[in-house]
């Protein structure tokens, strides 16, 4: 498949590095494709998936390598499988593998006893203009920052005050090659249907973990900002990135919405007015003011990149935030309204997000004073004027992330339908943003949002 007529250039390969993030998979680089082989040699086997080409690297001495520095014991590699790590559809700018690996310790007792570890991998795409689309983002540098430094300094933090709080899976090794992650399949996370969005219980649950991570990094951020160098800014406002098109263009069928759908027609011209400068303005939402509260934002907190566990009778009982590839330092409104407005079901967007709001303050003053923060504690009034400063990105949210999720045929939804200037494509977005249920979401969501026009700044 070809993008733009066939050209091949930086901006391309950004955009659909990009879309493939947010949208799914592009071709079978992050696809998951399964072509399995066995190899028997001396004793050793590994039946190996083939999820994206160019991992000739993965081999049994790179687990040795692994194991032996997250154990820091002498460890024997017996057998190891690989799979695509991400069902079809998935949204990863990378590409994503599970691996099964049997071993032995050196010192187990029984002798030769064998132990079992399962591991997600994370390493780069395989397409060198892909690849390079995601460097220019520096989708590895920002995780592997969080992963390690960033989650290390969160984690000692929280040990001191007693507080095991998990919010991402454990970091298990990191090298010029791949992020390696602890699977938490394992342990029974799992992801719901997507297309149902969240209900309270998943939503309280998530708000309050989200607090605590703010309220962890604020502090850290307060005691050390040399580790966030590397988050201190996003890459969205850089000239000439492909997605402020995108952007664009997904404003402009909502406002071919508006027209067509009466109730929706008197928002078409703030919307027209939102798209003038809707790139200048979703800038802003990104960045920081050192003297207000400033957090490290996920960067991308949807009901994508959560991962949620449940009891014996089906309650939701925790859930884990996975893919830091667009973290960064801001105001934590960022993260509170791409959760509400990407993520909440329409009935808790019908009723509105106040309790979401205030119990995520709460949580926040709390989890702020057990840690020991040294600012003034913001209360419920500038947590609503923060995600006020950002509603712009709601908008956005709304406007251009928002379709694609709902879709009942996510087929649709790809990076060529998406991006694309041919017929096909064409009909297709126009499919996609004639949603009735997304017509539903702009009639709850865009009062609220468009009540007084778009964001001056």
């Amino acid at each position: 498949m070809r993008l733009f007529c066939g050209t091949s250039c930086k901006a391309t390969s950004r955009l659909i590095v990009w879309a493939s993030h947010n949208f799914g998979p592009f071709d079978r680089l992050s696809r998951c494709r399964t072509c399995t082989s066995e190899i028997i040699a001396g004793g050793f086997t590994a039946i190996m998936t083939d999820p994206a080409p160019g991992l000739e690297w993965i081999d049994r001495e790179y687990f040795t390598r692994v194991l032996e520095t997250y154990l820091h014991a002498d460890v024997t590699v017996q057998r190891y499988e690989l799979a695509a790590g991400c069902p079809d559809g998935q949204n990863f700018m990378s590409a994503i593998v599970r691996a099964t690996v049997d071993y032995t310790l050196a010192s187990a007792e029984p002798q030769g006893r064998t132990e079992k570890v399962s591991l997600i991998v994370k390493t780069k795409l395989a397409n060198p203009e892909l690849a390079e689309g995601a460097d220019q983002l520096n989708v590895f540098g920002i995780e592997k920052t969080v992963y390690g430094p960033v989650l290390k300094a969160v984690r000692e933090l929280l040990t001191s005050y007693g507080d095991c709080t998990q919010f991402a899976p454990r970091f298990i090794y990191e090298d010029e090659h791949a992020l390696v992650l602890e699977d938490l399949a394992v342990k029974g996370y799992r992801q719901p249907d997507r297309r149902a969005r969240l209900d309270e219980p998943h939503l309280r649950l998530a708000v309050k973990k989200l607090a605590k991570f703010h309220a962890a990094t604020a502090v850290l951020w307060r005691k050390n900002r040399d580790l966030f160098s590397v988050l201190a800014s996003s890459s969205f406002a850089s000239e000439g990135n492909p997605v402020h098109l995108f952007y664009a263009n997904a404003i402009q069928h909502c406002i071919d919405q508006t027209e067509k759908v009466p109730e929706l027609r008197r928002y078409t011209d703030d919307l027209r007015s939102f798209l003038e400068h809707a790139i200048e303005r979703e800038a802003k939402s990104y960045e920081s003011d050192e003297t207000c509260f400033t957090v490290l934002n996920h960067g991308d907190m949807w009901l994508n990149n959560l991962l949620w566990k449940y009891d014996a009778e089906g309650t939701v009982s925790d859930v884990i935030m996975v893919d830091y590839q667009e973290s960064f330092v801001g105001s934590p409104a960022f993260d509170l309204n791409h959760l509400l407005y990407s993520s909440a079901n329409s009935e808790i967007q019908r009723a509105g997000f106040e309790e979401l709001v205030q119990l995520y303050t709460d949580e926040l003053r709390d989890a702020l004073r057990q840690f020991k923060y040294d600012g003034p504690l913001p209360d419920l009034a500038r947590v609503q004027s923060e995600m006020a400063t950002k509603r712009d990105h709601a908008l956005i949210v709304t406007t251009c992330i928002v379709p694609p999720l709902i879709l009942e045929n996510s087929e649709l939804a790809t990076p060529e339908n998406m991006l694309g200037d041919h017929e096909e494509a064409i009909r297709a977005r126009e499919e996609i943003f004639s949603n009735p249920k997304f017509i539903e979401i702009l009639s709850i969501l865009l009062p609220r949002l468009m009540a007084t026009g778009p964001n001056k700044g």
